[in-house]
């Protein structure tokens, strides 16, 4: 398949306009696409487009003369330098055209020393240079040698199997490509089933989990194991007895469906106030009622009234459309202890 790379040309500007043009010509006559900083202006919002551009382009090239470039006053670095660390930071093939010092001689001759050689900044200069030597350079010594050192290094880079490469292709191309037609056919066939997965009642996103996760937390936890760790493991005949209660088998969902229920059949929201209630049994519907409030599904008052959040109704009404079914009613369990506790 005919992939088109997106080529980033860096380089100082004024000083290197032809060289920066042959570099693009090059670049085109290869079949690739060239972007560069020439089509911004220094300065820290172009910088974050320039980065952006760097990391939609497939490879980075720098044209290193004999200029340091524009300082960026933050860091104190040219932003040449800094274009090309950033490109170095994302693992993206880079490789640097540079100029040799007889290129740079006969450049002056026509020009002026300032104009080609850095004044201001020397050793930041050579600093930066000696890094971009020890990356992969090719040298130069004229104009025309530029078109040929692009060719041969893209010819390289684009067939080089340790670089992954996303490039541009027409889409007559992809159309016809049998490979990706069946690529394209499957993430449309798992984009419909996770669509439909998200669709679903039990994955609605409600306050910090979905419908799924809330059922599976509530159900996972057993009220009996909850009093044991209370009050301690019971005697044998108490166990006995016990194992023929609802709550025995009952989990944090039934708790929840039926304090939903409880409430909304408008029974007392301050129920374990009630001074007569045993202590006991307080203490463990307020445990039960601590795993609902850790879920965000409840909130009890510094009086112990039981508040219901929005989080809750909306729960609650995912249960109803998933028809779900408690596997223990304890909405009797919580009619009675009220009845006896109003008597």
């Amino acid at each position: 398949m005919n992939k088109k790379l997106q080529i980033f040309v860096s380089s100082t500007y004024t000083d290197l306009i032809e060289e920066r043009q042959a570099a693009v010509e090059a670049i085109l006559e290869a079949g690739h696409i060239p972007a560069g900083m020439e089509l911004f202006k220094a300065g820290k919002s172009q910088m974050k487009t320039i980065k952006k551009w760097i990391d939609e382009s497939d490879v980075y090239m720098l044209i290193l003369g004999g200029r340091y470039g524009s300082i960026e006053t933050e860091s104190g670095l040219s932003y040449t330098e800094l274009e090309y660390r950033y490109a170095l930071s994302k693992n993206m093939p880079v490789f640097a055209i540079v100029l040799e010092d007889s290129f740079l001689f006969t450049k002056a001759a026509f020009h002026s020393k300032d104009f080609i050689f850095e004044k201001d900044n020397i050793e930041k200069y050579e600093a930066f240079k000696l890094l971009v030597m020890s990356k992969i350079i090719k040298k130069v010594n004229n104009i025309d040698s530029i078109e040929v050192t692009v060719h041969s290094t893209l010819n390289d880079i684009q067939y080089d199997e340790d670089y992954t490469l996303s490039g541009w292709v027409k889409s007559t191309a992809i159309n016809n490509d049998p490979k990706l037609i069946n690529r394209i056919n499957f993430l449309e066939t798992e984009n419909k089933n996770l669509k439909s997965q998200i669709s679903s009642p039990n994955n609605k996103i409600i306050g910090r989990f979905t419908t799924s996760e809330l059922i599976s937390i509530l159900s996972s936890i057993n009220l009996w194991e909850k009093l044991i760790y209370l009050f301690g493991e019971p005697s044998d005949d108490i166990l006995n007895e016990i194992k023929n209660f609802d709550l025995y088998q009952a989990n944090a969902l039934d708790y929840f469906y039926a304090m939903f229920s409880y409430l909304a059949l408008g029974m007392p929201h301050s129920l374990f106030n009630n001074n007569e209630i045993d202590e006991d049994v307080l203490t463990m519907i307020l445990e039960c009622a601590g795993i609902l409030v850790s879920c965000d599904l409840m909130v009890i008052t510094e009086n112990n009234d039981i508040i219901l959040t929005d989080i809750a109704k909306k729960f609650y009404a995912q249960l109803l459309l998933s028809n779900y079914t408690p596997t223990v009613n304890l909405l009797h369990s919580l009619i009675e202890l009220t009845m006896y506790n109003l008597e």
